[in-house]
């Protein structure tokens, strides 16, 4: 008779365990259950000891990968030096009227008219001083002045000639741009070459205005901005700022921050002139030329004084010269020019 392969038998040797005979013939002996847990631990532990193995791996990486990297800027120092870096900034911000502008002047009723050399006349000036606090120095490559509105003043008083001075300014006005009547927003732009060292201040010199002025002419107002493209295409915006010129009106023109303006004007012309200053110096974030601010001033004085006189306690400047000519964009000869505050450092755009 055959053993019964699916029964079980004793171990009489140990007497201690059971065995289970397959039907293959193989003998099974089970865990007994502290083998088991023996077992399930010491698996544990191999997990356990696995993933400690494979997070210092990572960390190992990590800092290899970060030791190749600081070798590499290391390196990279060493051959070409520390990065460097500019910062374009605004430090101060003003304008005025002054003198340094060559032109010519000529009788524009002849055909071929003879033109005379003119040399310090006065115009506005936007004096803009750069910092650049860094470690490298910054290149502007392009300016631009973007008028947003420019208007002639009411002349208040008729007078004129056929004198025409031509300034050379920096930005020219366009003869389609013209504040007569009020001219639509536009932009005006130079190609440059400037550079502003490393930690260092420098001033920015730039001069705006009509290319032509005829005998009479009324000084005009404007709102302009200023940009400065730099380092690689970046965009320094400057401003609002609003300026006058001195126009060509031996009756209305700029002193230094006073105004000559007629004794008998034409009816509504303060009032017109006023209201505009008004709206202009509305304008947000506004700078103000301080030729701006003193007609403001002597506009609304004028109003307010039944004889047109200051009611402030200043005196009016002194009127032009009257064996010469209208001042056409510099004051009178025995006026009181406003000190330039300029110096030998400043970069002044060429032509």
């Amino acid at each position: 008779m055959s053993a019964d392969h699916r029964g079980t038998q004793e171990n009489n040797a140990h007497g201690n365990a059971r065995q289970y005979i397959a039907q293959n013939g193989n003998v099974i002996v089970p865990e007994v259950p502290e083998e088991a847990g023996h077992r399930a631990k010491h698996r544990r532990w191999v997990k356990y000891g696995l993933a400690g193995i494979l997070a210092g791996a990572a960390v190992v990486t990590y800092f290899v990968i970060r030791i190749e990297g600081h070798s590499k800027e290391s390196n990279n120092l060493a051959r070409h030096g520390p990065e460097l870096k500019s910062n374009l900034a605004v430090s101060q911000l003003s304008a005025y009227i002054t003198g340094g502008i060559d032109g010519e002047s000529y009788d524009a009723t002849e055909q071929n008219p003879v033109r005379t050399k003119a040399t310090n006349l006065h115009g506005p000036h936007i004096d803009i001083t750069l910092g650049n606090i860094a470690n490298g120095a910054s290149l502007v490559t392009k300016a631009s002045i973007r008028f947003n509105r420019l208007q002639s003043l009411e002349p208040c008083a008729a007078v004129g000639g056929e004198v025409v001075v031509s300034a050379n300014y920096q930005f020219k006005i366009p003869d389609d741009q013209q504040p007569v009547p009020p001219a639509k927003p536009f932009t005006l732009t130079k190609t440059i070459s400037y550079e502003v060292t490393a930690n260092k201040h420098d001033r920015l010199m730039l001069t705006v205005g009509l290319p032509n002025i005829p005998d009479g002419a009324s000084p005009w107002l404007g709102v302009v901005d200023v940009i400065l493209e730099h380092d690689g295409g970046q965009q320094l915006k400057i401003g609002p700022i609003a300026l006058v010129d001195t126009g060509a009106n031996s009756e209305f023109y700029p002193d230094g921050d006073k105004w000559k303006i007629p004794a008998e004007p034409a009816e509504g012309c303060i009032e017109k002139n006023i209201k505009l200053v008004s709206e202009v110096l509305k304008t947000p974030n506004l700078v103000v030329a301080r030729e701006v601010a003193g007609l403001d001033r002597a506009l609304r004085n004028f109003k307010e004084s039944p004889a047109g006189q200051p009611m402030d306690g200043t005196t009016p400047p002194h009127p032009p010269n009257p064996t010469k000519g209208p001042p056409t964009g510099q004051p009178a000869d025995d006026g009181q020019s406003a000190p330039a505050p300029v110096d030998t450092n400043v970069y002044t755009l060429l032509d």
